[in-house]
């Protein structure tokens, strides 16, 4: 809706637990400033046009942001096909975020994106078959009830729209066990620049297959909201250097739970925004999904030492 990187690849410097804190919690402001763009843009501009250029534009910025070390790391991988996978997994992410962000409020889209700390439980249980711990399950438990609340069943927000975001956080959910494997083979820069760049040929066929449709409705899109997808891009973007920076200064299992305070600036901009404001059975039903999210990753970071298990993130950007 993002990511925080959800990439255990950065190794940790002696920094300021405080200064990598801080930069962790403005990532998520930044994250929650896009979705937010993303959210004023609305239908004004396609969907393929956006998730066209926010990955061309992360793509030169990490590019350029890698050439300055070593311009051939940029390609170097122990495993293309992983790259690749995890690539579609991301832009399967961000494509159902954007549209969910076109149908759902702005906090009930984050919170249910905020999922995938629990999906990637049932995931370790159900497909892996990992011996997952009752207290795991509890905050599985605890974050399906405060999901409920959200959405309330036979309420307004309970349509398919939903699935959106829950899409979001499932393949979210995927994608942090490839990144987990590739943390140990590859660059975490290379490994952004790769799946930016693969996203932007994906995109980029998608683009020209259907180019009869896709290039009239650009032509009708209105100037400013051409800058507010600039901008869009440039937040994403942005996003992702505030979270490798944060990674150098401050350990990941201390930075993750940070992630869930996206929820609070989502609800903030939404206020500002749009005027709108959660409920009190919505906002109880965030909380709640931020608590069950939370517990899932500070029990995962107790148990990681013992047993190598996958990092888990929570940020879905």
């Amino acid at each position: 809706m993002a990511t925080l990187e959800r990439k255990a690849g950065v190794r940790i410097s002696a920094g300021n637990n405080t200064t990598g804190i801080a930069i962790a919690i403005a990532m998520t402001a930044v994250f929650a400033a896009s979705d937010t763009t993303v959210k004023v843009i609305g239908p004004a501009v396609p969907l393929l046009a956006l998730l066209c250029v926010r990955y061309l534009f992360q793509m030169i910025v990490m590019g350029v942001w890698q050439a300055r070390r070593d311009v051939y790391a940029l390609f170097r991988t122990g495993n293309i096909t992983l790259q690749i996978v995890r690539s579609l997994l991301l832009l399967s992410n961000t494509a159902c975020t954007f549209a969910g962000l076109r149908y759902l409020p702005l906090p009930v889209s984050t919170s249910l994106a905020m999922l995938a700390p629990l999906i990637s439980t049932l995931l370790a249980a159900l497909v892996l078959k990992d011996d997952v711990p009752i207290s795991k399950w509890a905050m599985v438990v605890l974050g399906f009830a405060g999901m409920l609340l959200v959405v309330r069943p036979g309420g307004g927000q309970f349509t398919w729209t939903v699935l959106l975001p829950i899409s979001a956080a499932t393949s979210f959910a995927c994608y942090q066990v490839v990144s987990s494997h590739l943390s140990r083979i590859d660059d975490v820069n290379t490994t952004n620049f790769l799946t930016a760049l693969f996203a932007t040929i994906v995109l980029g066929a998608i683009l020209w297959i259907d180019q009869t449709e896709t290039l009239p409705a650009l032509a009708r899109v209105q100037p400013g909201n051409w800058l507010l997808v600039a901008l869009m891009a440039t937040m994403a973007t942005a996003g992702h250097l505030l979270m490798l920076q944060a990674l150098k200064r401050a350990p990941l299992s201390l930075l993750t739970p940070f992630a869930y305070a996206q929820l609070a600036f989502a609800a903030l901009f939404s206020w500002l925004i749009f005027g709108q404001v959660p409920d009190a059975w919505t906002a109880l039903g965030m909380c709640i999904i931020a608590t069950g999210g939370i517990g899932t990753v500070l029990m995962h970071g107790r148990r990681a030492p013992k047993d190598r298990a996958p990092r888990t993130h929570a940020s879905t950007r």
